[in-house]
Parts: C-alpha cells; structure tokens; sequence
C-alpha cells in the first residue's frame, strides 16, 4: 500500500492532524536551524495557561499526537531527529490543552562518548523519545520547573 492510499484510508480528523504534524515537524527544523537556542528556550519554557485535558479524553489526545509524529516523522525527507520530534510535539499537545515536559538529557554511549537526547513526558508518561530509564542525565526541562 502506497504513502497517499495510507493517508486517504485515514478519518477526516486523522488527516488533519498528519497534516498538522508534518507542518510542525517542519517548522521545528527551521526553529532549531534558524533561531538562537535562547529564543526557542523562551518559547519552550512558557507554563500551561486555559483549561488542561483530563482523564480518558488527555490520553486519546496524547496517543493520537504521537502516533502522528512518529508516521510523519518516518516519511520526511532527510533526518527528523529527537528534537524536532519533541518540540513539534509539545507544540501539539500544549494548543490542545495538554501541557507536557519537554526534557532534554546527555549521556553516555557504548563507546563512551557524549550524546544528547530530547523527549516528552506527560507526568511520568512517555509521550515521544522516551530514553530507557536511567540512560540520560536531565540537564534541562521546559517548562523549567520553579
């Protein structure tokens, strides 16, 4: 089954949303090619304002977020690393009344050199790029916790 038969198969709704995911995966890019670090921190680090989703209706929102970046992510051309991934979608969940933790850790590989990883987590839920526990150090969360 080709690409464009996959996303037609898919609810009005569905489409919308991989749409919207493809644009903010997007625009992440650009963001962290283009924008100083400082600027999209400010951005990253404002708190949850309006009513937040709660309950049966918080985790369908979530699910369906994630499941959408990661089927866009995997067809972009070029590499749709942890970043982007995770900025697009905190953006997502936070305009839907979901206010995640963006995180962003470092660690160590096998051969003992530094990486980086950034994921979101709802509370204790993983949402995208969940690292396996205990393999990256937190060394920055937005919102920045007071």
């Amino acid at each position: 089954m080709n690409l464009l038969s996959k996303y037609l198969d898919q609810t009005p709704e569905r489409r919308r949303l991989l749409i919207e995911a493809g644009w903010q995966l997007l625009r992440a890019r650009l963001l962290l090619r283009w924008i100083p670090f400082r600027r999209l921190a400010d951005k990253l680090n404002r708190p949850g304002s309006g009513a937040e989703l709660q309950g049966k209706q918080r985790v369908q929102v979530r699910e369906e977020v994630a499941w959408a970046i990661q089927r866009v992510a995997d067809h972009l051309p070029g590499k749709t690393v942890c970043f982007p991934r995770a900025i697009a979608a905190h953006s997502m969940l936070y305009r839907r009344g979901v206010f995640t933790t963006l995180y962003y850790g470092a660690g160590s590989n096998s051969q003992g050199s530094l990486i980086a990883h950034v994921w979101v987590q709802d509370g204790a839920v993983g949402v995208v790029g969940m690292p396996e526990p205990y393999t990256f150090r937190v060394v920055a969360r937005y919102p920045e916790v007071v």
